[in-house]
């Protein structure tokens, strides 16, 4: 039964009931006793008294089916993943309390639905892209195994072979740790703790990073500067994207510092151009078509900063990129940006 009937026959049956009982008590107080005429004059007051009841019963119900339509429309376009807020106010504190309520719950069913929809999106581009990079050194490893089955390679030539099977060996394997980190950046739930970021950099972060004659290491983060972050996460960021400026820059500089609570990371690189600014962040893409592998490497690692940064409220994005520098800059999400 919908709520405006519902109404409209509990308001009837409470006022039927409310005139009877009120004509009774009405006699029993007077203190006559109650005889036919009485019981005549009780049914004609509940017989006026019914259509009144009722009229004001079906406008009650009226009003109140229309302050609840609203629950059955916002159910029904977030079920058309129409996730808008609905600010209205009413008199009534319970509905502005339901209304909130549901605002609160299709926000984070937007978000759970948008995340779900984004890592599917993601998986499946990383299972395209998979396939497609594991084909070649699997390739490679049968032809020499066939080679070697059939006796084909010499001994004097054996060396080089196994040498080549090592490579593409070594290239799975580094594949397949990516794409773990890759799979593994996808969760949410973390751990976050208040780092000092500098500190990080120069004891755990600069002494790992491969040494490459012409290339300065600059750490001009302020000492004292906090970021809540979970640490782990933040390693890997900050690896990712110093090792892809590594592979980018033959002579000059790589610089990170922190200025109006953004964490800037600057390098003497090639140039990115503007219409890579957003792809460079998919899984598997890469700017450098080349063969060069450990140039190119897979496309992964700014795809697994993306994942990281998002997990922690934060994103990294590229700034600006020109022949004399690149900068990609690490922020806190705020809320305006989160709706």
């Amino acid at each position: 039964m919908k709520i405006k009937p519902f109404l409209i026959i509990i308001y009837t049956l409470a006022g039927f009931f409310i005139s009877i009982l009120s004509s009774f008590l009405t006699y029993i107080i007077i203190g006559k006793p109650i005889g036919m005429p009485m019981v005549i004059q009780i049914v004609f007051v509940v017989i006026f008294l019914t259509p009144v009841v009722g009229i004001i019963s079906f406008i009650l119900g009226r009003y109140l089916s229309r302050k609840f339509d609203f629950i059955k429309n916002r159910l029904e376009d977030i079920k058309n993943e129409n996730y808008a807020k609905d600010s209205s106010q009413n008199t009534i504190t319970e509905i502005n309390e339901i209304n909130n309520n549901i605002n609160f719950l299709s926000d984070q069913l937007k978000h759970l639905i948008e995340d779900l929809k984004q890592k599917n999106q993601d998986l499946s581009n990383l299972l395209i892209s998979m396939a497609h990079d594991i084909k070649t050194p699997i390739t490679i490893l049968n032809g020499y195994i066939e080679e070697l089955e059939d006796g084909m390679i010499d001994n004097k030539n054996l060396p080089l072979a196994l040498s080549h099977m090592k490579e593409e060996t070594k290239f799975l394997d580094e594949l397949t740790i990516d794409m773990l980190e890759f799979i593994t950046s996808m969760n949410r739930q973390k751990t976050k703790d208040k780092i000092e970021l500098y500190t990080l950099v120069q004891n755990e972060i600069f002494p790992v990073l491969p040494l490459k004659t012409g290339i300065k290491y600059l750490n001009e983060l302020e000492e004292g500067f906090f970021i809540e972050f979970n640490k782990t996460d933040l390693k890997k960021i900050i690896l990712n994207l110093l090792n892809n400026a590594i592979k980018h820059t033959e002579a000059g500089y790589i610089k990170i510092y922190n200025k109006n609570h953004i964490v800037i990371f600057e390098n003497s690189g090639s140039k990115i151009d503007e219409e890579f600014k957003d792809r460079i962040f998919e899984p598997f893409f890469t700017i450098d078509k080349s063969k060069n592998r450990k140039k190119s490497g897979f496309g992964l690692g700014l795809s697994i900063v993306k994942n990281l940064c998002r997990a922690n409220s934060y994103t990294c994005t590229l700034h600006s990129s020109d022949k004399i520098k690149t900068l990609f800059y690490l922020k806190k999400v705020n809320k305006e940006m989160i709706e």
